[in-house]
């Protein structure tokens, strides 16, 4: 596809798509500089443990919490009544139409631009279904021009503090609009997860012929406004983190956990059957009512094959992924709760040579109390077991329903 419009570099705004240049900086912006923070009273050093010498050794990576700072970021709803009133503009229809800039990865399941590009463009999207852009006003800088970098560097970077360095992406469909998953059809949502996973592969790659080599990826969806979802579009984001400085407290839960289950002969997703709480299942994904659920109605599912990372999916999985994603969505709003929800993957970070078997998990917007931001506990009040019957009756109506159609 030919460009109709091409956004110079110097007339770039500064941060957006991720981009910092010496004609979009000035002294004054040092603030709006993203960082990645880490809380040094939750945070340590990963040691490995080296058999010649039995001592534990720092690799210069770290583990635990961590913030990305960037203030570049839209504010998020503080009022409910607001939030729900607030008349939400898809920015995505400008994009579509050819009359705003984007820089494109992915253009269907096709690769289109670097994920480094610094040309944003305006394209006509003829025979399109669905695409992957650099979201415009990221939480990570992307690209930095080198004769502001040191300068950056020196007012920026302090022992936990460094600047934020990675991609952001934004997956949607071109050819039809639907504001929630429940909404939309399982060829569409289809097609939206192959350009999302492509431009992930695609990414990865262009990070590793640059030198980068071990890279955390979070792909997510923000569904409603007090999920996160600030645009009514159904869209799919991934945070790609360039600064191999580590990962976060869960992901270290998760890399152990998934260890223990190695050392011991099996991976948990491979073999349980989630002790009656199965909700749902087609012939490569299988969804349950999770044990320890992070909220009330918290749903988990996984692929059936035993694989570590999102861009190992074949067609069959991401076709099954998307057909239950749209099942279980359904079934949600049938019992009642609340359409605000995140769905999160969780997948192995690129560079990593750990045990992990992929999985997604489903959870509704909820207010949280004092407990459950002072630990990694949360206080439910429908027992896993409840939710798994009440689901699957739900679903047998979904499902019906959408055969009758």
């Amino acid at each position: 596809m030919q460009a109709s419009k091409i956004l110079p570099y110097e007339q770039i705004p500064f941060m957006h798509w991720g981009i910092i240049t010496k004609y979009n900086f000035s002294e004054d912006k040092i603030k709006y500089v993203p960082r990645k923070r880490w809380d040094p009273l939750s945070s340590a050093e990963i040691k490995l443990y080296d058999t010649s010498t039995g001592r534990l050794i720092p690799i210069g990576k770290r583990r635990g919490h961590f913030s990305y700072v960037s203030p570049i970021r839209a504010a998020r709803p503080e009022d409910i009544r607001k939030a729900h009133e607030k008349k939400r503009r898809d920015v995505f229809k400008s994009i579509v139409e050819g009359k705003d800039y984007a820089i494109f990865v992915a253009i269907d399941d096709k690769r289109a631009d670097s994920a480094f590009s610094t040309t944003p463009v305006m394209l006509e999207l003829e025979d399109v279904k669905a695409v992957t852009i650099i979201n415009r006003f990221p939480a990570m800088a992307r690209h930095i021009d080198p004769d502001v970098l040191e300068k950056i560097k020196s007012k920026v970077e302090d022992p936990h503090t460094k600047i934020a360095y990675g991609i952001n992406l934004v997956s949607f469909v071109v050819d039809e609009f639907y504001e929630t998953l429940s909404e939309a059809k399982v060829d569409r949502l289809k097609c939206m997860l192959r350009s999302m996973i492509n431009a992930v592969e695609f990414s990865v790659q262009d990070a590793m012929s640059r030198g980068i080599k071990l890279i955390p990826v979070y792909a997510f969806f923000n569904i409603g406004y007090m999920a996160g979802g600030s645009q009514p579009r159904l869209h799919s984001q991934v945070y790609i983190d360039l600064n191999q400085d580590g990962h976060g407290a869960f992901m270290e839960n998760l890399l152990q956990a998934f260890e223990d289950k190695r050392a011991h002969g099996y991976c948990y997703l491979c073999t349980s059957r989630h002790d009656g709480r199965v909700v749902y299942e087609n012939n490569t994904w299988i969804a349950w009512a999770t044990s320890s659920p992070r909220r009330n109605f918290h749903l988990r599912l996984s692929p059936k094959r035993h694989v570590d990372r999102i861009t190992d999916f074949d067609m069959a999985e991401i076709e099954g992924l998307a057909d239950a994603l749209i099942t279980l969505s359904r079934a949600l709003d049938e019992v009642g709760v609340v359409p605000d929800r995140n769905v999160l993957i969780y997948s192995n970070p690129f560079g990593y040579d750990s045990f992990f078997h992929v999985f997604v998990d489903i959870i509704p917007f909820e207010r949280i109390g004092g407990i459950e931001m002072l630990d990694s506990v949360r206080v439910a009040r429908y027992s896993p077991e409840d939710v798994a019957i009440e689901l699957k009756r739900a679903v047998e109506e979904v499902t019906s329903s959408s055969e009758e159609e």
